[in-house]
């Protein structure tokens, strides 16, 4: 569940001076009249189960800093409009901050690869863009700094869009990709027919069953191995996150498969794919996973009682049990009552 963010009120209204310069600590640029801060609170995320990675939370300071500096842009502009006469000290700040600004998003490139490349192509226009509105010589002080507000806002609109936090958007596939497959087991025996001899010739006839259905709907699954390395579930192979998978999916899902037999009940089902998904050595797919979620997928011939999801070390553990042939109504529900 979303938390709520906490918010920190930066206002000041003790300082007399118009201009409320700039904030090290938050990286926001306060506005410049009567005391008052723009924008009145800052949204600082409070701690995750699991922090997104480092050029994430990089990007998302940089974005608020770069709003607050165009807010502060917007009311010194709409000033000057009202016949307030600006100040050049007040200009000079707010040039001196978007410079300040710019060399932080260059320094994003230094993440490389971990980028995803239409993310890595922006910030290469960016640093033409900045460049050419930086030394073009019919730049005043005023429309020096239009050019450079202009150069961050675009660069913020595009880089929100492309490092945006797709974890809900993967989530709702992967709920969706399961309860396709559950469906498609009911009203298609062809279907119903190759999971039943999948399940017969062992597990991993399930994993990769499971694994094309996935991909089908954008989830490209993956397991983990005993040394914590991340295995295709089709190929059976080492993964290897190239720019072709990336443009592929949504993202990327840690699964374990495990099937529900007489010799394995659910809760030991539970428990050895449990064991053997918690090998998982997080950082090695650059933040294309799902880390905060992982699902266990219990198969079993007949219908039966899946156990509950569970929480370790701040990561959720789902169950999803798939069943190959389904009770009756009224068996099914006094099975889920049981």
């Amino acid at each position: 569940m979303t938390q709520e963010p906490s918010r920190r009120h930066i206002s000041n209204p003790g300082v007399p001076h118009p201009c409320r310069g700039f904030c090290d600590r938050v990286g926001l640029l306060t506005s410049f009249a009567k005391g008052r801060a723009t924008p009145p609170w800052i949204v600082l995320s409070k701690g995750k189960e699991h922090n997104p990675p480092m050029w994430k939370s990089e990007w998302d300071t940089l974005s608020a800093r770069i709003t607050a500096i165009v807010e502060a842009a917007t009311f010194l502009v709409q000033s000057v409009e009202s016949g307030t006469k600006s100040q050049p000290f007040t200009t000079n700040t707010l040039i001196k901050n978007c410079e300040q600004t710019a060399r932080s998003v260059q320094l994003l490139s230094r993440y490389g690869n971990v980028l995803p490349l239409p993310a890595r192509e922006a910030l290469e226009r960016f640093q033409t863009s900045w460049r050419d509105s930086r030394l073009d010589p019919s730049f005043g002080a005023d429309p020096q700094l239009q050019g450079y507000v202009v150069a961050l806002a675009s660069i913020r609109s595009e880089l929100d869009h492309l490092l945006a936090d797709h974890n809900e958007i993967i989530r709702s596939h992967v709920k969706r990709a399961f309860m396709h497959l559950q469906r498609s087991l009911i009203v298609d025996q062809g279907l119903r027919d190759r999971w039943i001899d999948a399940f017969d010739e062992g597990e991993t006839h399930c994993e990769r069953l499971g694994g094309v259905h996935l991909l089908l709907h954008g989830i490209w699954a993956f397991k983990a191995d005993a040394a914590g390395a991340v295995t295709d579930l089709v190929l059976g192979e080492s993964l290897v996150v190239d720019q072709d998978l990336i443009a592929a999916s949504h993202g990327l899902v840690l699964t374990e498969w495990k099937r529900v037999t007489e010799n394995l009940n659910p809760e030991e089902a539970k428990r050895t794919a449990k064991n053997q998904a918690s090998q998982y050595a997080e950082g090695s797919l650059g933040g294309y996973d799902l880390r905060a979620e992982r699902y266990l997928v219990l198969v079993g011939k007949k219908e039966f009682k899946p156990p509950k999801d569970e929480i370790d070390g701040g990561v959720t553990y789902k169950i999803i049990p798939i069943f190959l042939e389904r009770d009756t109504p009224s068996a099914s529900a006094r099975l889920r009552n049981d």
